[in-house]
């Protein structure tokens, strides 16, 4: 993907508010608090109307209980023995009892309704119950001996067929206060569930503020500038979005860099061929028959040379890639063996000198143009021997093969030797005689890297340099096998 389509994905439009992160996180904290304050007024109401039923039950059951209590031990005050009548009885218990606000008591004898006129004393005292109230036929009527009509909950104690006590515990007053309890209780949770979205608002704006910075910084780059970065101002996950961002970033610009000057670095170097070319082409046909060949001669080194440099930087595209080395187990004798045989067709001052014994896991093809990549820069650019070999050597307990190829040349300074690996990079030393493009180190840096080893280079100027490539014996996981 080019800077320039990352560029277009990145200053995508924007989205719209309401698909918005931070309307999502408002809305559903806002569902959730309200979904939970209804939830809890709910079972707040429900709680306290059972609250009030449990205790208008117990009072009806109490009060049955010590009306059979009283009839059953209670005397008469005007014999001194118990009672003889139900009207007595009655009476006396109904002069005796001072019912509560919502409690009345009533008897019945004969079809007569007994009951006591409290509405003249303090607080919410009832007006007292008429005869002909549809409550008092029902209770009479009624086949249970317990019930509840409206909010009144009742409860019939016979003495006889024909006379009864009752109690009834009107449960109004309660209800009542449990609706304005619960309406206050509405009250403050809508205060709640305001003060939630308040809060959620501000929170999901906290979250979503170094978000948009990242869209923000995301939207701001272009071919042009790539320095612009996140500011990361925490450590937790946001902070370390906007670390790994910056470090994408990082890549990106190491990569776009890299890229201007592999092509920069490969139009100069395809320019000077190119040059050479079109000015013996016009030269042609003003040249005698003798200059002619001269000419087409040198125009066929030229285009050979602009081959090998496109493809050796096809071959450095290619070592970006999975497929850029495959594996499989390999004789390191026979492997160095083979290596000389080409290095001598080459030149025959190319000598084998060492030979590792042992098996690897190598890409054969691409250790063999490696090796081959040395030893010609060593023949370009020494004229004695030059000397090649593989060697086993352990570095920190991991075993590893070493291919080498020395020369005899007039070495490397040791601040020429960084940057001989790169692309397009030739020691100064050396340009006088140079006869590539200043590829051929890099192919070889990328083989080494590619079987998780390295490529080195040792040189003593005035002595001649060695130059290799290590790879581990063992075949990491990441690499492919040969099938």
């Amino acid at each position: 993907m080019t800077i320039g389509m990352m560029t277009g994905m990145m200053t995508t439009k924007a989205p719209n508010r309401r698909s918005s992160l931070r309307f999502r996180v408002v809305t559903w904290t806002t569902l959730v608090v309200f979904l939970t304050l209804c939830v809890v007024v709910i079972l707040t109401r429900a709680f306290s109307i059972g609250q009030v039923i449990d205790n208008a039950n117990r009072a009806v059951e109490q009060e049955a209980e010590e009306f059979n209590r009283f009839a059953s031990e209670g005397l008469d005050p005007a014999t001194g023995a118990p009672f003889a009548s139900s009207q007595a009885l009655i009476e006396t218990y109904l002069s005796r009892q001072i019912p509560t606000d919502d409690e009345v008591l009533l008897g019945f004898v004969g079809g007569q309704m007994l009951q006591l006129d409290y509405s003249s004393l303090s607080g919410n005292r009832p007006e007292p119950i008429a005869h002909d109230d549809p409550l008092v036929h029902e209770i009479l009527h009624s086949a249970a001996a317990t019930g509840v009509s409206d909010n009144t909950h009742w409860a019939r104690v016979s003495i006889n067929d024909s006379d009864y006590f009752t109690i009834l515990f009107d449960t109004s007053n309660s209800r009542d206060q449990v609706t304005t309890r619960t309406l206050w209780i509405s009250l403050i949770s809508t205060g709640g569930l305001l003060a939630s979205i308040v809060l959620a608002w501000m929170m999901s704006g906290q979250i979503t503020a170094p978000l948009k910075r990242l869209q923000q910084v995301a939207s701001s780059i272009s071919n042009s500038d790539l320095t612009k970065r996140v500011p990361v101002e925490s450590n937790d996950e946001i902070g370390q979005l906007a670390t790994t961002f910056n470090a994408m970033l990082d890549r990106i610009e190491t990569a776009y860099r890299d890229q201007r000057k592999f092509v920069d670095d490969a139009g100069h170097e395809l320019r000077t061929p190119i040059t050479v070319v079109r000015g013996q082409l016009e030269l042609l046909p003003h040249s005698s028959e003798e200059d002619k060949q001269k000419s087409i001669e040198l125009c066929m080194a030229e285009l050979d040379r602009m081959a090998r440099m496109v493809n050796d930087m096809l071959t450095l595209t290619v070592a970006d890639s999975d497929d850029f080395v495959r594996t499989a187990p390999v004789d390191l004798g026979e492997l160095t063996i083979a290596i000389d045989d080409k290095a001598t067709t080459l030149n025959p001052r190319a000598q084998l000198v060492e030979v590792a014994e042992g098996e690897a896991f190598l890409d054969a093809e691409r250790i063999t143009q490696a090796v081959l990549e040395l030893v010609s820069n060593a023949l370009r650019y020494s004229t004695g021997p030059v000397e090649l070999g593989s060697t086993l050597i352990t570095d920190n307990d991991e075993r590893l093969v070493r291919f080498w190829v020395r020369d005899h040349g007039a070495g490397i300074p040791e601040e020429e030797r960084a940057p001989i690996f790169e692309r397009f990079s030739r020691s100064d030393h050396h340009q006088a005689r140079a006869g590539g493009a200043g590829l051929g180190l890099s192919i070889v840096h990328a083989i080494g890297q590619a079987h998780g080893g390295r490529a080195y280079v040792d040189s003593t100027v005035g002595l001649g340099s060695v130059f290799g490539i290590e790879v581990p014996l063992s075949r990491p996981e990441t690499f492919k096998e040969t099938s």
